[in-house]
C-alpha cells in the first residue's frame, strides 16, 4: 500500500479517466447506435452494387459460354468445327477474353494457335472431375501463357462431349474489367485475394476498421471486400467529441487545484505522521509523532504517542515472557530420563559417568536459563547445545559426534539466546534418532556472510524430512503442537527481536537435513536486571 497522498493521487487519476472513458464511451456507443449503422449501411449498399456489377459481368461470360457449350448437344462436330465457334467470339468481344481454349476429358488444353498443354494437376480441372454435376467452375488468380497478364479461368463443361472426348470449355477472364469494376475494393476467391491485397484475407484491426463484404451469386465462394476506416464513417461527430472531451480537461483541472489544496491541508500532516511511524518501526523507540496540522490530525499524534508508550511497555513484558514459555518448554520427561539414568549409574558403580552427567545437567539449565536474559554470546548458546548433546549420547549411543565449526573471533558475538538448542533437539529426536544409519553425524556451523550478517547452520545426515513438512516449515505454516513449539518460538522471536532482518530455512535431502539461520549482526549487552 502506498502513501495516502500517492493514493489520493491514483484515486484521482482513476477518476479522471474513468469520467473520461465513460462519457467518450457513452458518445461512441451513441455513436454506434444511430450514425454509424446509417453511415455503415450506406456503405454496405455501394459494396453490395459493386458486387452486383461485378457478378453481371460474369454473368454475361457465363451466358456467352454457356451457348458455346450447347453447341456441342445441337450438332456434333469437331474440335477444329468449335474453334472456329470460339474465335469468332473472341474477335467479337475481344476485350473480355484472352483465349477460349478446348479441354479434353483427359485434361489436355488445346488451341488452335497456340501449343498444348495438360491441366490435369490444376484445382478448377480437378474439381469438375470430382464434381460431373457441376456446369462450370472458375480458378484462382494465374497467369496467362500467352500475354502474361492476370486471368482467371472459367472452365465449363460441354452439354456433350465431342468424338475426339474434348469435354470442357476454358475461358482465360482478363482481370482489368474486374479491376476497373471493383475499383477499391477486394475480391476474394476462396483460396487467395484477387485483386487489391496480395493476403488470403484482409488484415483489419477491429478498433479502427471495419470489414463489409457481399456473395456473389455467380461465383458462391467469391466475396468482394471493403475495408472501411471507422474514423470515416463517424466523421461528421468528431469536432463535437473534441469539444466535450476539452470541457472534461477543463473541470478536471480545477479538480486537480481543489486536490493540491487538499494535500497541504490535511494530507501532508498525515504524511508527516506517516514517516514518524516508518521511523519508529526501523527501531527508533525514542521517536515520538508532533502535534501539527488540523486538530483531528493532532488528536491522533497524541493517541499514537499514548499508545506507543504502552506497546514499548507490554513488548518489554512480552520478549521476557517468550523466553521463559520457551524454557518451560523443557519436556519433564527429558530431566526425569537424565535423572533415571544418574540413578542407574550410581547403582552400577559408575560413579564418573554419574557425575559426568550431573556437571552436564548442571551447565545445560545453567546456560539454558541465562538469567532470564534474551541474548546471550554464541560461545554460551554452543556450551549449552553440547551440554544438551552429552547428554542425549549417553542415553542414546547411536549419537556419535558433534562437530562445531565456527571461528573462534565469532565466539563473543552477541545472538539470540536459545537459537539452537530447540533446532538441535529437533535434529537429534526427528532426524538421527529416526535414522537407520548406523553412523550419525550432527554438525554445527558459522560463517560471517557479511560484515553485518552471521549464519548459522544446524545440519544431521538422519532421516529426511518430506517436501511438504520442508514447505510448511519454510513458510511458518507448520502447526504441529508441542513437537513443534520451539520451532515456532525461534521464528517468532526472531521476527520480534530483529525486526524481521532474521531468517529461518529448513531444506532436506536424502544425504543431509540443513538448517540455516541468518542473524543481523548487533551491539548488545547481555547483562541483564535492568542494566545495560
Amino acid at each position: 500500500m502506498g502513501s495516502i497522498k500517492k493514493q489520493i493521487v491514483w484515486l484521482f487519476i482513476l477518476i479522471s479517466v474513468t469520467l473520461i472513458g465513460t462519457i467518450y464511451g457513452a458518445m461512441r456507443m451513441e455513436l454506434a447506435r444511430n450514425i454509424m449503422p446509417i453511415n455503415t449501411t450506406m456503405t454496405q449498399q455501394m459494396v453490395d452494387d459493386r458486387g452486383n456489377q461485378i457478378d453481371s459481368w460474369f454473368g454475361e461470360r457465363l451466358s456467352e459460354l454457356r451457348l458455346l457449350a450447347n453447341l456441342s448437344e445441337k450438332h456434333s462436330g469437331t474440335r477444329q468445327q468449335l474453334f472456329s465457334e470460339t474465335k469468332t467470339l473472341t474477335e467479337f468481344d475481344k476485350h473480355n477474353y484472352v483465349s477460349i481454349r478446348l479441354v479434353s476429358r483427359n485434361g489436355i488444353s488445346y488451341s488452335d494457335s497456340y501449343p498444348s498443354f495438360s491441366v490435369r494437376h490444376r484445382s478448377y480441372y480437378r474439381e469438375m472431375q470430382r464434381s460431373p454435376q457441376r456446369a462450370y467452375t472458375v480458378s484462382n488468380l494465374l497467369t496467362s501463357k500467352e500475354d502474361h497478364q492476370s486471368i482467371v479461368i472459367i472452365l465449363y463443361r460441354l452439354v456433350r462431349p465431342l468424338p475426339d472426348h474434348t469435354t470442357y470449355v476454358a475461358a482465360a477472364i482478363p482481370l482489368a474489367k474486374v479491376e476497373a469494376l471493383a475499383h477499391d475494393l477486394s475480391i476474394y476467391d476462396g483460396t487467395g485475394m484477387l485483386l487489391g491485397s496480395d493476403t488470403d484475407s484482409p488484415q483489419i484491426n477491429p478498433q479502427k476498421e471495419l470489414l463489409l463484404t457481399t456473395k456473389l451469386d455467380r461465383l458462391p465462394r467469391w466475396k468482394v471486400n471493403y475495408v472501411v476506416q471507422k474514423r470515416e464513417l463517424r466523421e461528421n461527430t468528431q469536432q463535437l467529441i473534441r469539444l466535450l472531451l476539452i470541457i472534461i480537461l477543463v473541470v478536471i483541472a480545477l479538480l486537480g487545484l481543489l486536490l493540491i489544496l487538499l494535500l497541504r491541508r490535511i494530507v501532508r500532516p498525515i504524511e508527516n505522521l506517516t514517516r514518524t511511524m516508518n521511523k519508529i518501526q526501523s527501531g527508533g523507540h525514542d521517536i515520538r509523532a508532533t502535534n501539527e496540522g488540523p486538530q483531528e490530525i493532532r488528536v491522533l499524534a497524541t493517541t499514537f504517542n499514548q499508545t506507543l508508550d504502552r506497546v514499548y511497555e507490554n513488548e518489554t513484558k512480552y520478549r521476557e515472557a517468550t523466553i521463559q514459555v520457551l524454557q518451560a518448554q523443557i519436556q519433564p520427561h527429558f530431566l526425569y530420563n537424565t535423572l533415571d539414568t544418574i540413578q542407574w549409574q550410581i547403582l552400577g558403580g559408575d560413579t564418573d559417568m554419574a557425575v559426568t552427567m550431573i556437571e552436564n545437567l548442571s551447565v545445560f539449565f545453567r546456560k539454558g536459563l541465562n538469567h532470564g536474559c534474551e541474548f546471550t554470546t554464541l560461545r554460551d548458546e554452543i556450551i549449552h547445545v553440547q551440554s544438551y548433546f552429552k547428554i542425549q549420547a549417553i542415553r542414546f549411543p547411536k549419537l556419535q559426534h558433534l562437530s562445531i565449526d565456527i571461528d573462534d573471533a565469532l565466539m563473543d558475538q552477541v545472538v539470540m539466546h536459545f537459537i539452537l538448542q530447540p533446532l538441535v533437539e529437533n535434529a537429534i529426536n526427528h532426524g538421527l534418532r529416526e535414522s537407520l544409519a548406523t553412523h550419525s553425524e550432527l554438525r554445527i556451523n558459522g560463517v560471517l556472510l557479511s560484515p553485518t550478517r552471521l549464519r548459522l547452520t544446524v545440519i544431521n545426515n538422519g532421516q529426511p524430512m518430506p517436501a511438504e513438512l520442508v514447505q510448511k516449515l519454510n513458510d511458518g505454516s507448520y502447526h504441529a503442537g508441542k513437537n513443534s513449539y520451539g520451532i515456532y518460538n525461534i521464528r517468532h522471536r526472531l521476527q520480534l527481536i530483529y525486526n524481521g532482518q532474521a531468517r529461518l530455512e529448513f531444506s532436506s535431502t536424502r544425504q543431509r537435513t540443513t538448517v540455516r539461520v541468518t542473524l543481523p549482526l548487533v551491539e548488545e549487552s547481555i547483562e541483564c536486571g535492568g542494566e545495560k
